[in-house]
């Protein structure tokens, strides 16, 4: 996204982006930087009837930095300890087979179901409890913005914008990356306690409706174009 000085401008979702960006040693690091988190349709992505159960949720290319072996091992261990999971991956990428290996040598492939590449996301979310995203490198992952507008609790990994688009304790549970066990630990709390995956739902869409809005998603764009010379007609 380039404002109309480019490179003397340039326009970035997240914080991470803008990081980049400043240390862009080419010649077309811009003098100038202006975030705009993205929007998400706050109609498409809206709260459905919760289902009395409902499966747990991972979406997200199927890539090594998106490290969905933690979900695998987590799904294992709460397996381990007796506690009944279903959950259901969508995306498609390289890492399928062996993810689908270490799920069977694990014992739990009968627990996870990894279905490729889907177009339903809305209506996956739709019949999800919550959402879980284990990713050790992100930007600002659209997939926990629509969660959030669907009013689904989110678990999800320290990467990227995501302690910044999750109040931990309040619309879900941020985990650092390299704590498994706390991972653990959040996946349980919210499997065994279905009122307050609706309480952090609904806190979850009240934030996306604030802050995720694609009018504001609009305005803040516009606004940066105009702060660089652009006049509207």
């Amino acid at each position: 996204k380039l404002c109309a000085r480019w490179p003397a401008a340039q326009i970035v979702n997240s914080f991470t982006a803008a990081e980049n960006a400043k240390h862009d040693q080419t010649l077309f690091r811009p003098r100038r930087l202006y975030i705009v988190k993205n929007g998400v349709d706050l109609d498409q992505f809206s709260p459905r009837h919760r289902p009395e159960r409902g499966y747990i949720l991972a979406v997200g290319s199927l890539f090594p930095v998106k490290r969905w072996d933690r979900l695998v091992r987590t799904v294992a261990a709460l397996s381990s300890k007796g506690l009944d999971l279903e959950v259901i991956h969508a995306g498609a990428g390289p890492l399928r087979e062996e993810l689908e290996i270490l799920a069977k040598d694990l014992h739990v492939d009968h627990l996870i179901r990894f279905t490729g590449a889907r177009h339903d996301i809305a209506s996956l979310l739709a019949g999800a409890a919550f959402l879980v995203h284990t990713s050790d490198v992100e930007g600002l992952p659209n997939v926990v913005l629509e969660a959030m507008a669907c009013g689904r609790a989110v678990v999800a990994t320290d990467a990227g914008e995501i302690p910044f688009l999750v109040d931990d304790g309040k619309t879900g549970f941020v985990v650092p990356r390299t704590e498994e066990s706390t991972l653990a630990d959040r996946i349980a709390t919210l499997s065994r306690d279905p009122e307050l995956c609706r309480r952090m739902g609904d806190a979850g869409r009240i934030k996306a409706e604030r802050e995720f809005g694609l009018d504001r998603l609009l305005s803040e764009t516009f606004s940066a174009y105009r702060t660089e010379g652009w006049k509207d007609g």
